[in-house]
């Protein structure tokens, strides 16, 4: 299995759109810098996998960000490994779950997961959260695939002049029986590469009015 094939395992987890952990965790500890996109990593306690936080800008409105964000069909063009996405239900504009399949390079088996994600917007400073959590039980296993049952992630998008701030953090597992030692190796280059495709499909459907910022309800 070669390192590219690794890259994988943990990238999906760039998906989308609280980041919840129980135990204790360590301090986040900067691990690279490319092109704008900051990467740290942390260990928590009970888990020898390690968790992420991405930091960088978008010189694009709001608007633009969570329209993205919310179009589940196009995920693949932006995430890493991502094959097939599809919307499972909304509940409102910036309530939904939807399901995605990510293409594992033989021998290893291709992993599903449904997530459930919520957006919201503070009224005041219009910083904008998207949190996302695995929500398995509302699609039947599918053969020959591995269902990825943990996954917790939070957006955050703030206001910052000209530009949106984004922080991102994330705790997954694509389960199976792949070591942990191997998923870590995964976290090396794919969430960068997922974020850098996200700008340019962001900067690709910027509209032409950059200061308007999106209302949440």
């Amino acid at each position: 299995m070669n390192i590219k094939s690794l890259k994988t395992l943990f990238v999906f987890a760039l998906i989308l759109v609280g980041f919840n952990v129980s135990a204790q965790s360590s301090e986040w500890k900067f691990v690279k810098e490319s092109n704008g996109v900051k990467v740290y990593y942390k260990t928590v306690e009970g888990s020898d996998i390690k968790e992420v936080k991405i930091t960088t800008s978008f010189n694009a409105s709001m608007n633009a960000i969570i329209s993205v964000l919310t179009d589940v069909e196009n995920y693949p063009k932006w995430v890493y490994g991502a094959v097939k996405s599809k919307e499972v239900s909304r509940q409102s504009a910036h309530d939904l779950n939807y399901y995605n399949k990510i293409d594992f390079p033989w021998p290893l088996s291709d992993r599903d997961i449904v997530i459930h994600t919520h957006i919201t917007q503070d009224p005041k400073t219009k910083v904008v959260h998207s949190v996302s959590n695995a929500n398995s039980s509302l699609v039947p296993l599918e053969k020959g695939y591995v269902r990825m049952t943990k996954f917790n992630s939070k957006w955050t998008f703030t206001p910052n002049g000209n530009n949106i701030k984004g922080e991102y953090e994330f705790s997954s597992n694509p389960g199976g029986n792949i070591p942990s030692w191997m998923v870590n190796m995964a976290l090396d280059e794919g969430p960068v590469k997922t974020i850098q495709n996200l700008k340019k499909l962001i900067y690709s459907s910027e509209s032409s009015n950059k200061s308007e910022l999106v209302s949440l309800e």
